[in-house]
């Protein structure tokens, strides 16, 4: 089977394709303002016809309207909208409501546990920054969400005044405490994410008795990597792979009632 996976951020869409069991390299381009001309033109047109289309859409139902007029003039195809199950995979949700966990949520963890056997913590830092725990058996643990570096800095920058006078002309450097207004918003709002995943690290190790292992994920992962005192492995399109992993499941041909 062949497959497009499509990842709809709230700033930026990811794409790969899928061939039997190995996916191309991720594409990424910012999605503001786009049209189905656009979705046709940047990836339909970047690479041949697939067989099917997966997407996680967690940018709203323009996004996938977008998509699925593209798909439906260009490839005559109807995509599948991929939503958080109670469980998949091997991994069961948290969630009381399962459908409400974020599906790029969902999907990094099916692509982290493609990965690692181990307890997972996962980390994704775009718009907002996610964590989520998975302990060796599959159980999510649930998660935590929070904005994301350029998102904290530019809540400061647009609702003070003093403060975003005194961050013009200034620059970030790589020591905690900054010299200029705008290094210290940076540092502060890097530093603030890596504390918290560092503290989710040490929490889940409380809990399970064991270190989890820390993928990261998401544009704006580097941004915080450097910061967090625990090593891990930077995987960028990890969403991508979970939506391989929902493409190999028996169900994949199903469609989809809520699409």
């Amino acid at each position: 089977m062949t497959a497009l996976l499509v990842d709809i951020g709230n700033t930026r869409i990811k794409w790969a394709r899928l061939a039997g069991n190995e996916i191309a390299e991720q594409s990424a381009a910012v999605h503001a303002n786009w049209t189905s001309d656009d979705f046709i033109q940047q990836i339909l047109g970047s690479g041949p016809r697939m067989e099917r289309v997966f997407i996680a859409n967690v940018s709203g139902k323009r996004m996938a309207d977008v998509a699925q007029a593209a798909l439906a003039g260009a490839w005559q195809i109807e995509p599948r909208f991929v939503h958080s199950p109670a469980q998949q995979a091997g991994i069961r949700n948290a969630y009381p409501e399962p459908a409400k966990l974020g599906v790029d949520r969902w999907l990094a963890m099916l692509g982290g546990r493609a990965f690692e056997p181990r307890p997972l913590c996962v980390v994704s830092v775009g718009t907002a920054m996610t964590i989520d725990g998975l302990d060796a058996s599959g159980q999510h643990l649930g998660g935590v969400i929070v904005p994301g570096p350029e998102l904290m800095v530019s809540s400061l920058l647009k609702n003070t005044s003093d403060i975003a006078q005194r961050a013009a002309g200034g620059r970030a450097g790589d020591e905690l405490f900054a010299d200029n207004t705008l290094g210290a918003i940076q540092q502060g709002a890097v530093q603030a994410l890596a504390a918290l995943v560092d503290r989710a690290l040490e929490t889940m190790r409380k809990r399970l008795g064991e270190p989890p292992v820390l993928l990261l994920t998401g544009g704006a992962s580097g941004q915080i990597q450097g910061a967090i005192h625990s090593p891990g492995r930077e995987i960028p399109d990890l969403v991508l792979r979970g939506l391989a992993v929902v493409a190999a499941q028996p169900d994949a041909a199903a469609p989809d009632p809520r699409t």
